[in-house]
């Protein structure tokens, strides 16, 4: 049987059986408090009828029958209590719903306790000939008890008291029991749409299969609710976030600053990100995507973050990319010397001694004086590397390029690695060469100094500078003016100094400024 069936059954089923009792004692209670009003009547009668002066006077002095007969045949016409018997100690009747047996003993039972003792009392009559309920009460005449009256309620009269209620009773019970099944199959229904239509063993066999996939993925999965409580991570998001079974329902905050900010951002406003690199510590970064999660109403219940350690990766990109680089340089460098000696070739050819030994001292000097620079004040051969390529490549693009001869780095900040200073100088020289080959004259300036509080690094080109209208925007992934290009450049310089919480600063000064600051160490 499917379980939305078994549902509606066992609901049903329960509906009938809580709505049935309710209605069973519900109309046992109202049974008996009808059967106790009534009670309470017949004895309020019968006390009325044994106080009365000619029913006491007869019993105590006479034997007339007929008398107590009428005065109580009055009664009878204008109460429902038609069922009156009055009697004295031997319970010989004078009074009875049907007088032919007047003057005879009284022999439907019950009256000893009222005749033996003068008790008054109301007795629940299972005789349905007879009475269903009767009261008794004792006669006094000058303080002597002379006899008893008995006042009844036919069975029939009571079950009509009860047949009208009762009509309206069973008709709220079955109103009640119908709408209780109409919940139940809702109910069914509804949660059937909430699991999609599957039965148990389906949930079953899916939630073990979904545990054997995310178990089995390289990539790590983490999902968070509404409320930022992680809800599930596989086995690889444990090793990559460095979590724990004890983790899960613990709120996202307990991760790093940078992967929590970017999942809430996606929760905040319901848009999924996709391919987001997050540097999450000192030498590992992540490439996430975050999917906005919805249930079967279409509203959002969390997200689901998939995310792999870009570390490797990246170790690999930049060994490919130095690589790259050096080749790049190297040719750069080729070209440029090639066209050095082709000059000094025509000068000496031309016969031009002196010219060709002038050139040949100046171009000396300007070599000795970039390499005294990179060797004496940047103590780094990465980095020295990489201005040295951008120097040549700059060179035979007949762009002036100029390594400040104040500059002096000594150190680099715990929180930054060498590779991501070379990713930061590279990029900020890379725009600046791709904007002043338009142009003639093109400079660039280049400083970089470290000391006790951090480093500095301030790159300088006389180009156009970047208008003020996209400034706010060249920190954005994807965002870019060049044809061609994905933009990223600029959005991995800023998430390196926001991770190693410096600063960067843009300005105008006869083109573009940037001074970029990287403290020591991390608060």
């Amino acid at each position: 049987m499917k379980l939305q069936n078994r549902l509606m059954i066992f609901f049903s089923a329960i509906m009938i059986l809580v709505i049935g009792s309710i209605g069973c004692v519900t109309y046992h209670h109202m049974q008996v408090s009808l059967e106790e009003q009534m009670g309470n009547n017949a004895m309020d009668l019968a006390v009325t009828i044994s106080s009365m002066d000619i029913i006491e006077k007869t019993l105590a002095t006479s034997k007339e029958y007929e008398v107590v007969q009428e005065t109580i045949d009055d009664f009878s016409e204008k109460t429902r209590f038609q069922y009156i018997i009055v009697m004295d100690m031997e319970g010989i009747k004078y009074s009875y719903p049907y007088g032919n047996t007047l003057g005879r003993k009284y022999n439907d039972g019950g009256e000893e306790r009222v005749l033996q003792e003068g008790e008054s009392y109301v007795s629940k009559d299972s005789n349905k000939l007879i009475t269903a309920i009767r009261a008794y009460a004792p006669i006094y005449y000058d303080g002597e008890q002379v006899g008893a009256v008995v006042v009844g309620l036919l069975t029939d009269t009571v079950y009509q008291e009860l047949r009208t209620q009762l009509l309206f009773f069973r008709i709220t019970i079955v109103v009640g029991i119908i709408i209780g099944i109409i919940s139940a199959a809702l109910l069914s229904n509804s949660i059937k749409k909430t699991i999609f239509g599957l039965e148990p063993k389906e949930i079953a066999l899916l939630l073990g299969q979904r545990n054997l996939v995310l178990q089995s993925l390289k990539d790590g999965i983490l999902a968070i609710d509404n409320d930022g409580k992680i809800m599930l991570i596989n086995d690889a998001a444990k090793k990559i976030l460095a979590l724990k079974d004890d983790d899960l329902l613990k709120d996202i905050s307990i991760l790093n600053k940078n992967y929590t900010e970017s999942m809430m951002e996606a929760l905040r406003k319901r848009v999924s990100i996709y391919n987001q690199e997050i540097k999450i510590g000192h030498d590992k970064t992540l490439v996430c995507s975050h999917t906005i999660l919805k249930n079967h109403k279409d509203e959002t219940i969390g997200v689901v973050s998939s995310f792999k350690d870009l570390t490797e990766i990246k170790h690999m990109a930049e060994e490919l990319a130095g690589t790259r680089k050096m080749t790049c340089a190297l040719r750069a460098q080729n070209h440029e010397f090639m066209n050095k000696l082709h000059t000094i070739s025509g000068l000496i050819q031309l016969e031009e001694y002196d010219e060709a030994i002038e050139y040949i001292s100046d171009i000396s000097h300007e070599r000795q004086e970039v390499s005294n620079i990179l060797n004496k004040k940047i103590n780094n051969v990465h980095i020295a590397g990489l201005l040295l390529a951008k120097y040549n490549k700059a060179t035979e693009a007949k762009i002036s390029m100029e390594i400040d001869p104040k500059s002096n780095m000594e150190k680099i900040p715990d929180s930054v690695t060498v590779e991501e200073v070379c990713s930061i100088v590279g990029n900020l020289i890379e725009n600046s060469m791709d904007e002043l080959v338009k142009y003639e004259e093109g400079k660039i300036f280049v400083k970089l100094n470290s000391d006790e509080n951090g480093l500095s690094i301030r790159v300088k080109d006389n180009g156009p500078g970047i208008p003020e209208d996209i400034r706010d925007k060249i920190f954005e992934r994807g965002f870019t003016t060049k044809s061609g290009s994905r933009g990223f450049g600029l959005s991995i310089i800023k998430q390196i100094i926001e991770y190693a919480e410096g600063s960067i600063e843009i300005s105008q000064d006869n083109g573009a400024v940037w001074d970029i600051f990287i403290p020591m160490e991390r608060s």
